[in-house]
């Protein structure tokens, strides 16, 4: 597969335009010749959470929850899940924004792994560990959620040879692979600190004294054979290779939430650990201590945050995109591409719908039209979102032009932004907000206003499907089959939601709202914009950042262009695109194999290995 990087060049006013764009072509021909993208970043978080809440719950479950959604972590590694189900993880992960979940068992000392990205190949060991041990795979990286016997020394170097058995029959010669969870046992990094500390040795031989099947201490010391038995498979401590001599030593047990039982003294029983052919992709790790974290659980969090790269999860088939972008026009596609195959490319910008012919000369088709999203229907009719007038219309194949709706319950629109059409020509478009709120008429019984999503079905009846259940709803799109409606929630204010959204769409043409599902977030950068399919199922979107915008979107690295997925989230691939900001993409030409896609008044077109999937025109889709 191949990836494209975004570079920058600023040239003076003295430069020779023709020697600029030579340059540019000389760029770009560089980039594509296999210059990888910019690195992506993946978040974990392993944390012990001690009885799965059934301890002092509250409000401690309610501030754990609170306090990992502002964590934003990518995967996140659980144990002590004791009491939890599939189902009450998922409504855990649900909070900090994670849609895939695998629990371990649903009795006893259960661990768990939850993820921003698919999980896939989990496998649940539990012949021969005192807990099980939980494996899978995220975005190329291997995982193992560790919970090791909290008593016996040789129990635990049994079940580090257990996990060394399962690496082996893993289908790659040189897996990446991750440990992360609570081992129990003392790291021969940390002796040092343990020989200084006179109370652990006793307080050990009181455990074994009151247990006679404990074996905490081997022949009266400490032992380090547990832990001895990782590093000799090779695996490295992320949080021992950050930390620095002069920093004190920090454990992650116990913490002052359990001070009215004796748990002994600080001592580090949480880990991660790295392949060695993953250590240098680690860029931090650390215990997490703070005033909060310390009364969370009697375990402190620990946290790692890797490189991956940007085709980590990319598909094996044939490449998504069969070149780099193209810049075809400098203005005159804000928004709304929407291809007809005698006329060539509409979209909306300058106040107008514009149009470029198939030769690719530019020409105002509708002037005055104060338009965003554009969309043909089945008859090739050209729908369109009016955002200036708070309308949808249609213009006729006649020329003339039809109002579909301007008003719900008697009041206006806010601004129709885009629109998508299912197998029953049944039209749905997003109403935002953005700029000015104060002429809002939309409001809900409470004095809340409404930015929606509404069906418009063939006779003209008009229906809400969405309320609050999305932030600020910009594009959208239905699956071919009916099956999902996909919502870009694109809130540029400051702590708005940049997020994507996947609803199972019902038979009626409305949302089951307990299958929204996040696919992905964009966090503090510019979140989604306008969306399309192709005849595969993949969802292309329009989203990103090139440049912050302070104080209300971040852009520490360029994110802007055009993102791919599956239907179930998976980033596929990503190409970026030179100007803010991207906002809408369209499938066209006469194969309607190249998506165009409009960037801050420009129009770029980028080749695809699969054709879209517009409802009209339809192409047949053999190669």
């Amino acid at each position: 597969m191949i990836n494209y990087t975004a570079v920058t060049f600023r040239f003076s006013h003295g430069f020779p335009m023709n020697a600029s764009k030579s340059l540019c072509v000389v760029i770009v021909l560089l980039l594509w010749g296999g210059v990888a993208t910019a690195d992506e970043t993946l978040k974990v978080i392993s944390h012990n959470v001690w009885y799965g809440f059934t301890k002092k719950s509250q409000p401690r479950h309610s501030n754990w929850l609170e306090w990992m959604n502002t964590q934003q972590p990518d995967v996140v590694s659980l144990q002590e899940l004791n009491g939890y189900t599939p189902e009450s993880l998922a409504s855990d992960a649900a909070v900090w924004g994670h849609q895939h979940v695998e629990l371990l068992k649903e009795s006893g000392f259960s661990t768990g792994i939850t993820s921003r990205y698919p999980i896939t190949d989990v496998r649940r060991i539990q012949d021969g560990m005192h807990h099980g041990l939980l494996r899978c795979r995220i975005r190329g990286i291997w995982f193992y959620v560790i919970h090791f016997h909290p008593s016996n020394y040789a129990r635990r170097i049994d079940e580090a040879g257990l996990l060394q058995a399962d690496v082996a029959t893993l289908p790659e010669s040189d897996p990446k692979i991750l440990l992360a969870g609570d081992f129990n046992g003392f790291s021969p990094l940390d002796r040092q600190h343990y020989q200084s500390d006179e109370q652990l040795v006793p307080f050990f031989e009181m455990l074994d004294q009151r247990d006679a099947g404990a074996k905490n201490l081997n022949a009266g010391q400490l032992d380090y054979g547990g832990l001895q038995a990782i590093a000799d498979q090779g695996y490295v401590d992320l949080v021992d290779r950050f930390r620095t001599p002069e920093q004190p030593f920090v454990g992650t047990f116990p913490t002052p939430l359990v001070s009215d039982q004796n748990h002994g003294t600080d001592r580090r029983l949480d880990y991660l650990f790295a392949s060695p052919n993953l250590v240098d992709e680690v860029v931090s790790a650390e215990i997490l201590k703070d005033q909060t974290t310390l009364m969370l659980s009697d375990h402190l969090p620990i946290t790692a945050t890797l490189r991956v790269k940007s085709d980590a999860t990319a598909s094996d088939s044939v490449a998504v995109f069969r070149g780099p972008p193209e810049l075809l026009q400098e203005q005159g596609a804000g928004e709304g591409p929407a291809w007809h195959p005698r006329l060539g490319l509409l979209t909306s910008g300058d106040g107008n719908i514009n149009r470029r012919s198939k030769s690719g000369e530019t020409s105002v088709f509708r002037a005055g039209a104060g338009s965003n999203g554009l969309m043909f229907d089945r008859s090739g009719r050209l729908v369109v979102c009016e955002n200036v007038r708070r309308r949808i219309t249609r213009i006729e194949v006649d020329g003339s032009v039809a109002v579909l709706v301007d008003q719900f319950d008697g009041k206006k629109f806010n601004q129709p932004n885009d629109l998508t059409l299912d197998s029953h020509n049944r039209i749905y478009f997003t109403d935002p907000c953005y700029g000015d709120r104060s002429g809002m008429e939309l409001i809900d019984a409470d004095g809340q206003p409404i930015e929606g999503v509404y069906r418009i079905d063939p006779d003209g009846t008009v229906s809400r499907i969405i309320t609050h259940q999305v932030d600020r709803p910009n594009g959208l799109v239905v699956t071919a089959d009916d099956q999902y409606l996909f919502v870009a929630d694109n809130n540029n204010s400051a702590g708005g939601a940049r997020k994507l959204w996947r609803f199972r769409l019902l038979d009626d043409g409305t949302v089951d709202f307990e299958s929204q599902r996040l696919m992905h977030d964009w966090k503090t950068t510019r979140g989604p914009d306008g969306m399309k399919l192709d005849a595969s199922g993949r969802l292309y979107v329009a989203a990103g950042l090139n440049h912050p915008n302070p104080p209300n979107e971040t852009a520490d690295k360029p994110t802007a262009g055009i993102y791919v997925f599956d239907v179930d989230g998976q980033l596929l691939d990503f190409v970026a695109i030179g100007r803010d900001e991207t906002t809408n993409c369209a499938f066209g030409g006469d194969d309607l194999r190249t998506l165009y896609v409009t960037a801050g008044g420009t129009l770029w077109q980028i080749p695809t290995s699969e054709p879209g999937n517009p409802v009209w025109p339809v192409v047949s889709t053999q190669n």
